[in-house]
């Protein structure tokens, strides 16, 4: 049965919800040890067979934030500086990872995450890898008058 989980920043400006048929013990959760991802304490959260959808209330305080191969757009709120999470494009499709830490409950229903390790993949292992593991994304952003 399917189930929806909720994600927001502090301010609500970023907001994902993920539906997935998997129980929070089975999804796919990674802290990722770049410098970047350590300092945000991120736990990516992803299921390939669900659908996650990131809404922006406003455009102007959404952070598309870019380094190392600059493939990933990480999501950062402007406003209350929170990390939602972040999508890529691959063979034409969105795919996006969600913050664990933003969801009900601090994510603890997740578990552990495991530590990751991506610095030596090249950019085809990426997106290899992200196509096999990320979820299928929309992003959709709000009119703001």
């Amino acid at each position: 049965m399917s189930k929806t989980i909720q994600s927001a920043c502090h301010c609500g400006n970023l907001q994902a919800a993920m539906t997935t048929d998997k129980e929070p013990g089975d999804m796919w959760l990674h802290s990722c040890q770049c410098d970047f991802c350590r300092s945000h304490n991120m736990r990516s959260l992803s299921d390939c067979e669900g659908r996650i959808e990131i809404r922006v209330r406003d455009e102007s305080r959404l952070n598309r934030y870019h380094f190392g191969m600059g493939m990933v757009d990480f999501l950062i709120c402007e406003n209350c500086g929170n990390y939602i999470g972040a999508v890529q494009e691959v063979d034409g499709q969105l795919l996006g990872i969600m913050n664990a830490n933003l969801t009900e409950n601090e994510g603890k229903q997740f578990g552990e995450a495991k530590q990751a390790f991506f610095q030596t993949e090249t950019r085809e292992q990426r997106s290899a890898r992200r196509k096999d593991v990320w979820t299928p994304a929309t992003l959709s952003i709000a009119s703001v008058p």
